[in-house]
């Protein structure tokens, strides 16, 4: 049974844009174009972790691209091939490989499909889908480690809400839960936050959902939003984990464990 409210929704959301992934045959992860050329994850990691000195702290996609460039420019793609196993006989734990890999992870989630960009969706968009799903009020603890359970109910509230109306409503759920301290009634947001809280009225409902979204957020692969270059939007895959961080989160997962029980 549908929650309260969300009435404006339409039944006729219209079709879908037509998703095309970019993997080939076999891989596993898709193909990142720099370029004339496309790397493949390992020579993405390879070339990145030549050129990390000139990248800030926290890199915008453009960045490692560009510098993805400069080392396509430098090394050409056989250059990369080569220095690949120099860079993954690294330790797991060290500092430089781990940001290489992660940034080419993160390169080849963005190009999943053709004639798009994409990312995990966001705890704002997630929450409004699970507002419209039938997912009841409960203690979101009870929901920890059911990813799949989560992600059914997302998928049934975005199938019931259409995307466009995903998106402009999880403006008002960033307004009410997110970090940033905006004013809901300030310039701008008026008309965002007065639509939101018609939708969804259930303020129990609202944190509820927003606290499900948080912690499936912070628990591994999510499913992707693709944002089309026609400035159409859909829900996409969960993409595999970085394999090269999967070692490294079991890790912290068992000294994570271990403190649950010494305090237990």
């Amino acid at each position: 049974m549908m929650p309260v409210s969300l009435t404006e929704r339409t039944s006729e959301q219209g079709l879908a844009p037509f998703l095309v992934e970019r993997r080939r045959a076999g891989e596993v992860f898709p193909r990142i174009p720099v370029g004339s050329v496309e790397l493949t994850r390992e020579q993405a990691a390879a070339g990145l972790f030549t050129q990390l000195k000139w990248l800030p702290v926290i890199p915008q996609d453009w960045e490692l691209l560009a510098v993805l460039d400069h080392a396509v420019t430098s090394l050409g793609v056989d250059g990369l091939e080569a220095l690949y196993p120099e860079v993954a006989a690294l330790p797991e734990l060290d500092r430089d490989a781990s940001k290489a890999f992660g940034y080419a992870y993160r390169l080849c989630v963005e190009h999943w499909y053709e004639g798009a960009t994409s990312d995990p969706i966001d705890p704002d968009l997630m929450g409004v889908a699970l507002y419209a799903s039938d997912l009841p009020v409960q203690d979101p603890s009870a929901l920890a480690g059911l990813s799949a359970v989560v992600d059914g109910h997302m998928a049934e509230g975005i199938a019931r809400l259409g995307t466009e109306r995903l998106v402009a409503l999880a403006t008002g759920m960033e307004l009410e839960f997110g970090p940033s301290a905006l004013d809901p009634s300030g310039p701008g947001f008026k008309k965002q936050w007065k639509a939101y809280r018609a939708a969804m009225p259930d303020r129990e409902r609202r944190v509820f959902c927003d606290a499900v979204a948080v912690s499936r957020c912070s628990g591994g692969p999510r499913p992707l939003m693709v944002w089309f270059e026609t400035a159409e939007m859909a829900v996409g895959i969960t993409p595999p984990p970085n394999p090269h961080g999967q070692e490294l989160q079991a890790r912290w997962q068992a000294r994570i464990d271990a403190v649950r029980e010494g305090r237990a």
